[in-house]
């Protein structure tokens, strides 16, 4: 068995799955294939590129700025309430 599929196995029982020989082998292939791509990636040469924050050109805050506004009143938010007491909604205990 290669290292790969040595790590799948490993994998497997970590994760408590059971799995077959022929998806072991499928798998196996598709993680080579994984590595393979994060390779060619890892080999770029990016040497040349500024680091960028996002994927398109945007300038200073794109959020609206903070509003303050009147919240609901209590009467308002206690409406569907079963039980109020003390102006807190009253549920049963969970435990």
């Amino acid at each position: 068995m290669s290292e790969l599929s040595l790590n799948l196995d490993h994998l497997s029982k970590l994760a408590r799955i059971q799995l077959p020989e022929d998806e072991k082998r499928y798998l196996s292939q598709q993680l080579q294939s994984i590595v393979g791509y994060c390779s060619k990636v890892a080999s770029a040469d990016v040497d040349h590129l500024e680091p960028m924050v996002h994927s398109f050109e945007h300038e200073g805050n794109v959020w609206a700025e903070d509003e303050i506004a009147e919240g609901d009143t209590v009467d308002f938010l206690s409406q569907n309430a079963p039980e109020i007491k003390e102006n807190q909604i009253v549920i049963p205990k969970v435990l």
